[in-house]
């Protein structure tokens, strides 16, 4: 499981939740309501786990972008030095990429569609 970014605040636990439900195969079990907490308000108006899809809300991540995005999660995760006594599975970006692949997308900007070249939203209005 990898974090990502752009989550509104109240989405952020919401989505963890359910993540790990689903990674450890539970998601049919966890009850779908949230429980009374001390930031309950935060969950309104329906107050529950998952919640319906923005039918006006525009998907900006392109395949490039998500494979990028993959790509340097891997890379990422392979340079990171294991704790002693704690067994991982080794794998490869090859496992995901050919070379040709890897080497394209190393030379990709980090950019998100919905950014201009420095990382700018392209609707925010900078003075």
């Amino acid at each position: 499981m990898l974090g990502g970014g752009g989550y509104t605040i109240k989405n952020v636990a919401r989505c963890w939740a359910y993540e790990t439900a689903v990674c450890l195969d539970q998601e049919e079990h966890i009850d779908k309501r949230i429980p009374q907490n001390d930031y309950y308000e935060y969950y309104g108006p329906d107050y529950n786990l998952l919640f319906a899809e923005k039918p006006d809300e525009k998907n900006l991540n392109t395949k490039d972008y998500l494979d990028f995005i993959q790509t340097k999660c891997l890379m990422n995760l392979k340079a990171l030095e294991m704790a002693p006594n704690v067994g991982t599975r080794d794998y490869a970006v090859k496992d995901f990429f050919n070379e040709d692949q890897i080497e394209a997308r190393q030379m990709l900007p980090a950019t998100h569609p919905a950014e201009d070249a420095h990382g700018v939203p392209k609707d925010q209005i900078i003075p």
